[in-house]
This record gives C-alpha cells, structure tokens and sequence, in this order.
C-alpha cells in the first residue's frame, strides 16, 4: 500500500501535469484572457466605479502572451486598452488618446517581456533537452565500449606516458596469463610489450602516431610470443598516453610455417622427382651405350669397364625412386575464382606499370578443382610472368585467363599476345630458355608441379601470341555433368 506522502506527491504530479497541459494549450490560455477581459468589462459596467480598472487588464494580456505572437501582443493590447477606455468618462479626447496610448504601451511591454521570458524560457528548455540526449547516447556509448572492449578476444591497453599500464581489459590479462590475484594495471609496459614502451619514447614533435606493427611480447612467466598491434599515441607531455590492440598470432605464425614448410617439402619432392627422372633417362642411355660396348671382347672382362657398368646401375637405381609418385596426394578442393582473385592482386600492378590488360573468364560458380593450392597458385604466377616479359614489348599488352569445362576436366586457358614461340619443342626441357637471364627451370618445374597432383601442362601452337593450357581434375565435391564436349565458362 502506498503512503501518504507518495499519494501526495502522486496527487501533486498529477495537478502539475494538468496546469502544464493548460499552460500550453492556446486554445485554452486565449479563453482565460477572453474570459478575465469580459469579467473587468462587466464590472466596470455594473458598478461604474470611480476609479479605473486598467492596471488590472495588463493580467489577460500577460496570460495571453503566454501564446501569442509579438504582433498578436500588440494587437491583443490594443483591444485591452481599447475596452479600458470605455469606461473612462468625464476627460477630454486628448487624454482619452494619452491615456489610450499609455495603456497601449504599458500592456505591449509587459505583453513583449512574458514572450521574450517564455521565449527563453523555451530555448533554455530545450538546450536541456539536448543536453540530456547527448548524454544518454553518451552513457549507451560508453557502455557499448565497456561491453566491447571487456568482450573482445583482442588485449586493449592504455599506456601512460612514463609507460604505466592505466587501463587493460579481461582479455589482456588472459593473453599475458596473469593469475587471478594478479593486475596489469601500473604495472610497466615494458615488462609485456618493449616495443610500445618505446614508442612511448619517440620525439613528440612527430605529433600524432597512429600504425599497426607485428612484434613480440611476454607473458607473466616471461615466455615470448609473436603479436600484431594496432596502436595511436596522441597527448602532450604528462598527458601523452598510448592506446592499443594487441593480438596473439602464435597460432596464426605456426600455422603459416607449417604450411611454408609442408609447401617448401613438396616443391622440393617434386624437383628432386624431376631431376632423378632426367638421371634415370640418362642412365637408361649410358646402359645402352655400355651393352653396345660389352659386345667388344676386349672390353667385357676389363675390370675399370665392369666398374663403370656398376657404377651406371648405382646411379640408375638411385634415380629409380619416384618422389614425385610419393608427394602425390588428397589435396583440398580449391576454387579457381578466389585464386584468380589472389593472382590479379599479385600480377595486377605488374600489368599497370606497363599499360597492360587483365582479362578474366573464370565465374564464381565454376566447379572446385583437385589441386594443391600454393603450388598451383605458383605455376600461375610463373606463366604470368613469362607473358609479362613476351608482351610487355607490344602496343597493347594483353593476358587472357579462360576457365573452361571441357570432356569433364578443368582446362585454365593463359593466353597472351606477346610474340609467337618459334620453337616449342624445347620449352619443358630443363636448362633450355631463350632469355638471357632465366635458368631454363620455370616451365619444367610448372609442369612437374602440375603433374604431382594429377594435371597437365602443355603449350597451344598457335598463330599469333602464345597460349598454354593447363588442365585439372575436378574435385568429387565439385563434378558436373561430363557429356559437355568444351563449354566456355
């Protein structure tokens, strides 16, 4: 049950509502003014007093100016001071004029200064009422950062200027693996994050700093790990302060050199797959040459030509072992769209600074494809590149990337229209190139790249530029429809 004292101030809340509900009701306020008018009018006429009422009509023209204009005062006042003078008798019309223009004046006046007060009045009110708005968006802001930065899996930090750590969230103390007890708060920067103490450290005259770096930091037990940071200092002298993002990339580092090394163990396979194929082929050679020569008496039983024999089958059996046969296997699908996106990034300036034109005909709903990722991604670059350097030399440099579904494989068509290739015959043989600076390996690796997870690379004679095409599986997730003879992507 309530008390009385808050049914009282319910009591009192409810009349004030219902006054500042008729206060701002014009129609409401001219009825009172209209209404205390008649009522002096009519005592005037009744009683006929010896004295005059007109002090008393400045009240209807101070409730109406509650609502009215500033000409609407003047115009209200001149019909209080009009009705006022009608009931003035025994003067003369020059002070029936004066007596007229002074209550018209002294009722404008006070009409005038209730709306310049009101008028106020309303502005003050609502510089309050903005005032009150900032505020509230400022608290619901503030308090979506708390929430933010309490919630984020990222470490945020602010730094004083003599390197005190002023502020730092939840996820700070996980990632600097504190103890429970334990607070990073005043504790020094430098004992988790060097770097920032001594950007803390840098000429202030370089005014506001605002970057991103990759560096190491420590944990309370004072092991080390790698982190990006994203960081500002701003603030003078004692009132510098840093302010920062700091992101644990352990898992992000150890996962980028494994895939590095599992990548660098692959290529490696596959080269050393290629090179002990060239031995094998030259081994099978000499054996041929050593049985022709074995057929000479004088050679048969010689003890330096039985060596040699020997020596051919070590090295032949040594190129025996396949590498290439052995790094084959189950790579994931990959989406030759977002490749050719991340190839147009890598290649895309390269083509600018020449004038050239990029060209790409590989939809976004083309199948995935069995391939591994980096490498394939390599041997595009690498025919790129060759097609930079043919056509760079052209009016209009040109590169052409068509993906295309044809026979139920995947075939990347790279054309460009630099010169015509004269002799095609020697272009996947090792240590064989026409440029003077390029070691003859480029397109032999590329097509033993290819060939380790199934593909096919060879060169499209063609009249004018030169063409290569490059021909996957599809991956079992991505298979279509295999009756199509060639259908352009």
């Amino acid at each position: 049950m309530p008390t009385a004292a808050a049914r009282r101030r319910r009591r009192r809340i409810r009349i004030n509502n219902r006054v500042r509900r008729f206060a701002s009701s014009r129609k409401h306020m001219l009825t009172l003014a209209v209404a205390m008018v008649a009522v002096l009018a009519l005592l005037e006429w009744i009683y006929d007093f010896d004295f005059s009422l007109g002090i008393l009509y400045i009240f209807p023209v101070v409730v109406a100016s509650t609502v009215l204009t500033r000409w609407q005062i003047v115009v209200a006042s001149v019909f209080c001071a009009y009705t006022r003078g009608l009931f003035t008798a025994d003067e003369t019309q020059l002070e029936h004029l004066l007596r007229f223009a002074m209550a018209t004046l002294a009722y404008t006046g006070c009409g005038l200064l209730i709306y310049q007060i009101n008028d106020s009045r309303r502005v003050v009110l609502l510089h309050y009422a903005r005032v009150r708005f900032e505020q509230k968006l400022r608290r619901r802001a503030e308090e979506q950062l708390r929430l933010m930065a309490e919630s984020s899996p990222a470490a945020i930090l602010t730094v004083a200027a003599d390197g005190r750590i002023l502020a730092a969230n939840r996820a700070a103390h996980t990632m600097f693996e504190l103890r429970d007890e334990q607070s990073l708060l005043q504790r020094p920067i430098r004992d988790f994050v060097t770097f920032f103490d001594d950007a803390l450290r840098l000429p202030a005259d370089l005014g506001r700093i605002r970057t991103s770096t990759s560096t190491w930091a420590s944990r309370a037990d004072g092991t080390h790990f790698p982190a990006s940071a994203w960081f500002s200092i701003y603030g003078d002298g004692e009132q510098r302060r840093l302010a920062a993002i700091l992101v644990d990339t352990s898992n992000d580092v150890r996962e980028r050199e494994h895939a590095h090394f599992e990548q660098l163990t692959q290529h490696n396979r596959v080269l050393a797959g290629a090179v002990s194929h060239e031995i094998r082929n030259l081994c099978s050679a000499i054996a041929v040459v050593s049985s022709n020569l074995e057929r000479h008496g004088h050679l048969s039983r010689d003890p330096d030509f039985e060596a040699l024999r020997n020596l051919v089958s070590g090295l032949s059996n040594m190129a025996s072992f396949d590498l290439r046969n052995q790094a084959r296997m189950q790579h994931p699908p990959v989406q030759l769209s977002s490749l050719a996106d991340e190839l147009r990034v890598i290649i895309g300036q390269d083509w600018e600074e020449i004038g050239g034109q990029l060209e790409w005909h590989v939809p976004a709903s083309f199948p995935l494809v069995q391939a591994e990722r980096d490498g394939l991604l390599q041997v595009l670059l690498n025919l790129s590149q060759n097609a930079l350097r043919a056509a760079e030399e052209t009016d209009e440099p040109r590169l052409t990337i068509h993906a295309l579904d044809r026979n139920g494989r995947a075939v990347l068509r790279i054309t460009n229209n630099g010169p015509a290739i004269a002799d095609p015959s020697g272009l996947f043989q090792p240590f064989r190139t026409a440029s003077t600076n390029g070691t003859g390996l480029g397109l032999y690796v590329a097509r033993a790249i290819v060939k380790s997870f199934g593909g096919e690379l060879h060169h499209v004679p063609t009249a004018a530029g030169a063409t290569f095409e490059l021909t996957l599986r599809f991956a079992a997730s991505g298979s279509i429809e295999h009756n199509v003879v060639e259908v352009e992507a």
